[in-house]
């Protein structure tokens, strides 16, 4: 690496950190701010009634860290590719203003030279963004999917499964579905035939997902046989012990359905382990979420080529007004390559929904990033 591209990497590098530091502390701040009772609340209840103020403050304090710091990672899965615009423009704006732009074309060099390190550096975002989603995201995920009542948990609390159907037509439901433990209270299962007649009735007091065998192990696990003789007239066994019940809805796969949001914290392994079932009704959207996570490396860069002319200039310009109108190009862009890429589209496969977009902007992105006058 030559010396200017080493010292356009560490401007780059030193401005993403900045920015990206700055933008999250003030997001939680905000929040900590909004929500300060409710942090000193979950304090006073984990505190002897005597304590201290110093010490309830500390307390809050570890609250806050422990429910904003897990969102550090997801922040950065959200925002690094505006963010490395953001880094991009303050290290263009400041070259410019101390005439290092026309210095380096006055020793023969392009501007287009001087981008090759910028996009290097937006292709090293990404990778890392690879590695948060492939390796923390999915351990962080129970702590990002807790809301401002859950302070201070281990991950979200139980919540109720409706009547759910599997891939087979077998309805599940419970009161209450605990996702760290992977566990359901008094679940209540459904087994029903083309007609849609109850066939099987399963009952247990809980039931707990067996990784290995991939299958809801019963305590106390019992199923009433059903049968139907003519229209009016049916008859039901005696309840016999039942150990297990093998579906495809996992803990993952209740979760995903509790939590739209869930599917973007899963790993690339966690979502083929729910597509082994190819009957999954959310097959489109974990395939898109795969698919999207690989195709938004590309789009970064993409839209980094379109944004570089807004701050590449032989000459001095406005800099202010420059950055204003890449504002308004880069953030509706972002917007809008966003809802293509994760909203299904009629007709079109999740692979080229979440590849739509980079097929649009590549051209554009080429014809902006070739106008540059070098």
């Amino acid at each position: 690496m030559q010396i200017l591209d080493r010292y356009i990497v560490i401007r780059v590098l030193v401005n993403f950190l900045i920015l990206f530091l700055l933008l999250y502390l003030f997001a939680a701040t905000i929040d900590i701010i909004l929500n300060l009772e409710r942090f000193d609340e979950v304090a006073r209840d984990r505190l002897p009634e005597d304590v201290g103020l110093i010490r309830r403050l500390s307390m809050a304090f570890l609250l806050a860290f422990n429910f904003h710091g897990p969102q550090f990672f997801q922040f950065y899965a959200y925002l690094h590719g505006l963010v490395a615009i953001g880094a991009v423009a303050f290290t263009l704006s400041q070259m410019s203003r101390s005439r290092e732009l026309v210095a380096m074309l006055a020793t023969g060099r392009s501007l287009f030279r001087a981008s090759a390190p910028i996009l290097w550096v937006v292709l090293g975002f990404g990778l890392l963004q690879v590695v948060n989603q492939e390796l923390v995201l999915p351990r962080l995920a129970p702590l990002l999917l807790r809301g401002h009542d859950q302070i201070g948990m281990e991950g979200t609390s139980a919540f109720p499964v409706p009547f759910t159907m599997d891939s087979q037509g077998r309805l599940m439901q419970s009161p209450a579905f605990d996702p760290i433990q992977g566990q359901l209270e008094n679940p209540s299962i459904i087994i029903r035939d083309e007609k849609g007649r109850t066939v099987e009735r399963i009952r247990a007091s809980t039931a707990t997902w067996d990784e290995q065998e991939l299958c809801w192990m019963l305590d106390a696990g019992t199923v009433v046989k059903i049968k139907h003789d003519g229209e009016d007239f049916t008859m039901a066994s005696r309840p016999e012990p039942l150990e297990r019940f093998t579906t495809d809805l996992s803990p993952g796969l209740l979760t995903v359905r509790r939590f739209g949001q869930y599917t973007g914290m899963l790993s690339t392994g966690q979502i083929n382990e729910l597509l082994e079932s190819p009957d999954v009704q959310e097959a489109d959207a974990l395939r898109r979420s795969r698919y999207a996570r690989w195709a938004s490396i590309l789009v970064n860069i993409l839209v980094m080529l379109i944004a570089l002319p807004f701050f590449m200039h032989r000459e001095p310009t406005s800099l202010l007004a420059r950055s204003l109108l890449c504002a308004v190009v880069v953030v509706p862009l972002y917007l809008v390559v966003a809802t293509f890429m994760l909203v299904p589209l009629p007709g079109i496969s999740p692979a080229l929904g979440a590849f739509l977009p980079v097929i649009v902007l590549l051209p554009i992105s080429l014809a902006r990033f070739g106008w540059i006058r070098s």
